[in-house]
C-alpha cells in the first residue's frame, strides 16, 4: 500500500523517553490534522557513524481514515499550489515542539527549520549522505585505519561535505581574523583617544576599514567561484542527460524498423498500431517511456512509417521483377540461367 514517509531528526540532548514522547507528539498532530494513520519507528545512531544521528521514520496513509476504512485521498501535500506551504508548516511545526521540549528539559539547544540562507547564516549546508554513502564511507575509513592511513573520503558527497565543510571554516576564520582586526583597531583607537593621538586614531581606522573591505571582497570571489562550479556540473549533467536520450531513441527507433520491416505486410499495420496508439491516454503512456517523450515517439512514428513505405515499394518493385523474369527468358528461346542478377532487399535503416 501506498503510504507518506516523514523522518525526523530527534535532538540527541534528550533521552530516549523524551525523543520518543516527541516523535509521537507529531505523529498524532499529523494524524489530527490530515485524520490519516500513522505508524511511528524510533532508530538510533549505527555503529560507526555519528553518535548524535537519533531519528524517526513516520510512516501515515494517503487516505484518511474513516470507521469503514479508508477514504478520500488527502491531496493537500500533492498539489501544486498546496504542497509547499503545507510542507513548510509541517517543518515549523517540528521545529516548535522540538525546542519546547528542549526549553522544557532544561536544555540550551534550539533547532530552526529554515535554510541558512533565510536565516542570514553565511555557510553552505552540507548535503545529506544517505545510507548508501554512509555504508560505503565506514568501509572504506576501517579500511584506511587498519592499512594506518589517514582517511579521506571516497564518495562524490562526503568528498563534497568535506569541500563545504572547509570552505565555511575558512570564511568563519576570515571572520574572525577581521573582527580580531577591528577590537584590535578599537583597542588601539581608545588608547590613541585617551593619548590625545587622533592621527594614529585616524589611520587605525583606515586600515581597519581596508581590511575589512579585503576579507569582504575575498569571501564574495569564493561564493561566486562556487556557485559558477555548480553551475558548470548542472549544465554538463543536462548535457549528458540529453545525448543519451537521443542515443537511446536512435538505437529504438533503428530496432522497431528492423522489426516491423520482417513481419507480413498485413500485420504491420497491427503492430504499428500497438507502438504508436492513437487514443491520447494510450499514446500519452507510450510517449512516457520513451527517452525523447512526446515529440520523440511523433518523430519515431513518421520516420518508421516513411521508412515502411520504402520498403513495402522495393517489396513491389522486387515482385513485378520475378515475375516479369520468365517472360524475357521464353522470347530468348527459354528461361534465363544467369545467376548475376542482383536484387535489392530493402533499404538500411
Amino acid at each position: 500500500m501506498t503510504a507518506r514517509e516523514y523522518v525526523l531528526a530527534l535532538p540527541a540532548e534528550l533521552n530516549a523517553k523524551n525523543r520518543a514522547d516527541l516523535a509521537r507528539s507529531f505523529a498524532s498532530a499529523v494524524v489530527e490534522r490530515y485524520g490519516v494513520a500513522a505508524d511511528v519507528a524510533l532508530h538510533a545512531p549505527s555503529a560507526g557513524g555519528d553518535d548524535r544521528n537519533y531519528h524517526a521514520h513516520i510512516l501515515t496513509t494517503t487516505r484518511e481514515v474513516e470507521p469503514d476504512g479508508l477514504g478520500k485521498k488527502t491531496r493537500i501535500l500533492d498539489a501544486a499550489k498546496t504542497g509547499g506551504p503545507e510542507i513548510e508548516s509541517l517543518r515549523e511545526l517540528w521545529a516548535m515542539q522540538c525546542n519546547e521540549a528542549l526549553e522544557r528539559h532544561q536544555k540550551p539547544a534550539r533547532i530552526d527549520h529554515r535554510s541558512y540562507e533565510r536565516q542570514g547564516v553565511d555557510e553552505m549546508p552540507t548535503l545529506h549522505l544517505g545510507p548508501t554513502s554512509t555504508t560505503m564511507e565506514r568501509r572504506h575509513k576501517t579500511e584506511q585505519e587498519r592499512k594506518g592511513e589517514p582517511y579521506k573520503p571516497r564518495t562524490f558527497k562526503a568528498r563534497e561535505n568535506e569541500r563545504r565543510r572547509t570552505l565555511n571554516d575558512h570564511v568563519r576564520e576570515m571572520v574572525r581574523e577581521l573582527a580580531a582586526t577591528v577590537r584590535e583597531v578599537a583597542e588601539q583607537a581608545m588608547d590613541a583617544k585617551r593619548k590625545g593621538v587622533n592621527g594614529l586614531l585616524n589611520a587605525l581606522r583606515v586600515k581597519g576599514k581596508q581590511e575589512a573591505d579585503e576579507q569582504a571582497r575575498r569571501a564574495a570571489e569564493a561564493r561566486r567561484r562556487e556557485e559558477e562550479r555548480k553551475e558548470a556540473l548542472r549544465q554538463q549533467a543536462l548535457r549528458e542527460a540529453r545525448e543519451r536520450a537521443v542515443r537511446e531513441a536512435k538505437e529504438r527507433m533503428a530496432d522497431i524498423a528492423k522489426r516491423v520491416q520482417r513481419l507480413a505486410p498485413d500485420a504491420r499495420e497491427q503492430f504499428l498500431a500497438g507502438e504508436y496508439p492513437s487514443e491520447p491516454f494510450d499514446r500519452a503512456l507510450k510517449a512516457h517511456s520513451h527517452p525523447l517523450g512526446t515529440a520523440g515517439l511523433d518523430a519515431e512514428e513518421k520516420a518508421v512509417r516513411a521508412h515502411l513505405v520504402t520498403c513495402q515499394e522495393q517489396e513491389k518493385r522486387q515482385q513485378a521483377e520475378r515475375q516479369q523474369a520468365p517472360v524475357r527468358g521464353r522470347w530468348r528461346g527459354g528461361p534465363s540461367r544467369s545467376r548475376s542478377r542482383d536484387y535489392d532487399s530493402g533499404p538500411s535503416f
